[in-house]
């Protein structure tokens, strides 16, 4: 990801639900009471980046970090089920706009191989929807409510798709 990737910046905004390991003075204002401690077992939604760092430093004399990172919506039992059996009928922006990224930095946060591989398959799936709703996008029974369901990355990819056709299209006419 580079510095100045908008998907990437907005994917690092993303909040994950944690729970705090510790009590920590002073950072009462995360939960609006400035000035005071965050008590331990305080369960919060912090932004990507914070809840990262937060998760893999370790307490000084503890052999556990400062928050533990709850399943995010993302990758609950419900969604990771539906990825199984019609990864088509999810609606990714729904549950995140950033998707994918989020998923690869999940990924790189905890190594969760059948994840992984689980997300792929259903991109791959998705990716052959996606490909013949941008190969039909002017026909008369166009669905846009597939559109609605796409991430970022899928809505780039449809758009990609359709402009490629569209050319192809152009090229063969000459």
């Amino acid at each position: 990801m580079s510095y100045y990737d908008i998907d990437d910046i907005l994917a690092d905004a993303e909040k994950l639900p944690c729970q705090f390991n510790h009590t920590i003075p002073g950072l009462g204002y995360l939960e609006g009471n400035p000035g005071k401690p965050i008590q331990q077992g305080t369960k919060l939604e912090l932004p990507f980046w914070l809840a990262e760092i937060l998760a893999v430093l370790e307490v000084q004399n503890s052999d556990s970090s400062f928050i533990s990172l709850i399943d995010p919506d993302f990758i609950n039992d419900k969604v990771l089920n539906a990825i199984k059996s019609d990864s088509k009928s999810l609606d990714l922006h729904k549950l995140s706009s950033q998707y994918y990224n989020m998923i690869i930095k999940w990924g790189k946060l905890f190594y969760e191989p059948k994840l992984i591989e689980q997300v792929m398959e259903m991109a791959k799936e998705r990716s052959f929807e996606i490909n013949n709703y941008a190969s039909n996008i002017h026909s008369k029974h166009f669905n846009t409510e597939f559109i609605y369901t796409l991430d970022e990355f899928e809505k780039k990819l449809f758009k990609d798709t359709s402009e490629s056709n569209k050319l192809m299209r152009q090229w063969l006419k000459e």
